[in-house]
């Protein structure tokens, strides 16, 4: 009979410990900081020409999305060198619809490119090569066409089609040597 009065005693007792276990304090989170994370970009492609923390971003020629040469100037980009790298873009505010489009950068974030059995160079730095290699109107917006690289020859080949005051396109080849 003595044991039957303790049963419930220790229920309880166990029963209080086991719940403060699952408490926790919460942290409170800024909620536009969980929508930049969750959200998609507004844009992605190729840095094809930097102004200090302006930057262009390009999408390139078939890249699937339907906006093949989409264009946007991109101001309150991170310190740093840019033009080759492949990045995608979250937009603080409107975007000024012009061509090239005009926003300011929420956050810029460089999107890894994968090696190339048998290459040196990265995709980014052959193609920052040949953009430096050409010196484009300012008028003109580059899409890249093609980059791809040749083992046979040692050399990436980089075709850039032009937009604004000279239509066409501008292919050049890279030595694959850093």
């Amino acid at each position: 009979m003595m044991k039957m009065r303790w049963m419930p005693g220790m229920f309880m007792f166990f029963s209080l410990c086991l719940s403060g276990c699952g408490l926790s304090e919460t942290e409170e989170v800024d909620q536009k900081e969980v929508e930049a994370e969750v959200s998609d970009p507004d844009m992605s492609g190729f840095v094809m020409d930097q102004d200090e923390d302006s930057i262009l971003v390009v999408t390139p020629m078939d890249d699937g999305s339907g906006e093949e040469g989409r264009a946007m100037w991109v101001s309150g980009a991170p310190k740093g060198l840019w033009v080759g790298k492949q990045v995608e873009v979250w937009v603080d505010g409107d975007i000024a619809e012009s061509y090239p489009e005009q926003a300011t950068a929420e956050k810029v974030q460089e999107l890894e490119m994968s090696e190339v059995e048998g290459a040196d160079l990265k995709a980014s730095e052959a193609l920052s090569t040949a953009l430096s290699e050409k010196e484009p109107e300012k008028a003109d917006v580059l899409i890249v066409s093609l980059l791809s690289f040749d083992k046979e020859s040692d050399q990436w080949t980089v075709k850039l089609d032009r937009r604004g005051t000279n239509q066409g396109e501008w292919k050049t080849t890279v030595k694959d040597e850093k």
